[in-house]
């Protein structure tokens, strides 16, 4: 039996530029994601530490230094080291951030593989022997991917045979114009591997058991280890995958990992002026669960009462502050307006008082309306 840890599209080099205040530790925390995979991995006995492409954000400015540190964390895995270059990071022989990984790796000892070249490569664990199949990018857009090599290969079934794969995959990843080499699950499963082991959806794929094996699947995608941003809809996971070949049957089981420690969330709310703490009780109850490592957006719309709106950013702050970062749209969220209100305002026997009078059962249109007076007034 041979274990795997299957991570990618890590984005190491990602600036995180909307996240101003809190840019620093965004990026931090994606090495420490990355340097916990590995001693999970270790403490698993995992045999290979397998990297699906988009290890970096991009080709030509990651600073070295950060370079260093991927280097310096996964060369602390005492087993192999694999990586693809995904669609961001893509191979041309080119690339500075490949150039620069490459002389970091000479200063160090390390176990690490860039699998660069459309062709087999075979390690030794134990008495057993794997073969790995690298359908690599050498472009950030291909209408092709680069399966085509791997499809007339010549495999040894005694062997443990792993296909690598960097690109959508079509029904799970948004592709409509068909420029991030979609491959099929049917065209992957006629490729005789043993599994395959996929990168560029920032979702995993299947949806695994946490910490429980399943048996059944032989595609493999495992998602970002970290969520990327708002529209990035996961915790941040990885895979552990083993595969056995006893008495010639092949059984592949895999778990999933949480590896994230940022999480986002992007949450809708609707109040109504029920009460004088209806904002706040709104908010309170759909944040009371989240953790403070997290950055939430709030999309706040409804009505509320004259003084909560009047107040309602120390409302946020107060709820809000715990966490990372948070951002707050409430440009659909507006005051109550009560007919004391207007009468404060307008004349009794004015067309405005009358119109938005017959409106008070109406909220949309009496929001306009007031809203609308109030213009004319200025």
């Amino acid at each position: 039996m041979i274990k795997f840890f299957v991570t990618g599209d890590n984005h190491i080099g990602k600036k995180f530029d909307r996240y101003k205040k809190v840019k620093d530790k965004l990026i931090e925390s994606r090495f420490e994601s990355l340097a916990d995979m590995v001693k999970k991995a270790d403490a698993d006995n995992c045999a290979f530490f397998v990297v699906t492409g988009d290890l970096f954000d991009n080709v030509n400015s990651i600073k070295i230094g950060d370079v260093k540190k991927v280097v310096d964390i996964l060369s602390t895995f005492t087993g192999d080291v694999l990586i693809i270059p995904g669609n961001h990071d893509y191979y041309t022989g080119n690339e500075k951030v490949w150039s620069d990984f490459e002389t970091q790796m000479s200063k160090v000892s390390n176990n690490i593989t860039i699998l660069n070249e459309y062709k087999s490569v075979e390690f030794e664990v134990g008495d057993e022997k794997v073969v790995f199949y690298p359908a690599y990018c050498q472009s950030k857009h291909s209408k092709e991917n680069n399966l085509g090599w791997i499809k007339t290969a010549d495999m040894d079934y005694g062997k443990y045979n792993i296909g690598l794969a960097h690109g959508a995959i079509a029904g799970l990843t948004p592709d409509m114009k068909e420029e991030f080499f979609l491959m099929t699950e049917s065209e992957l499963s006629s490729i005789p591997v043993d599994a395959w082991f996929i990168g560029h959806t920032h979702i995993s794929y299947p949806e695994l058991k946490t910490d429980e094996y399943t048996e059944g699947y032989k595609i493999f995608n495992p998602g970002t280890h970290q969520q990327l941003d708002l529209h990035n809809r996961t915790e941040g996971c990885c895979f552990e995958i083993t595969v056995d070949k006893t008495d010639g049957k092949t059984t592949v089981s895999a778990r999933k990992i949480i590896s994230g420690n940022v999480t986002y969330h992007d949450i809708e709310i609707n109040v109504s002026p029920d009460s004088d703490t209806a904002l706040y009780n709104s908010i309170e109850e759909r944040v009371s669960g989240l953790k403070n490592n997290s950055i939430v957006r709030l999309n706040i719309s409804g009505v509320v009462k004259e003084s909560e709106y009047r107040d309602r950013n120390k409302t946020y702050e107060k709820l809000l502050g715990v966490f990372m970062d948070y951002e707050i749209v409430d440009s659909e969220l507006s005051q109550e307006i009560t007919l004391e209100k207007i009468k404060e305002e307008y004349s009794e026997v004015s067309f405005a008082y009358k119109l938005m009078e017959e409106l008070m059962d109406n909220n949309v249109e009496l929001q306009m309306v007031y809203q609308l007076m109030g213009r004319c007034k200025e």
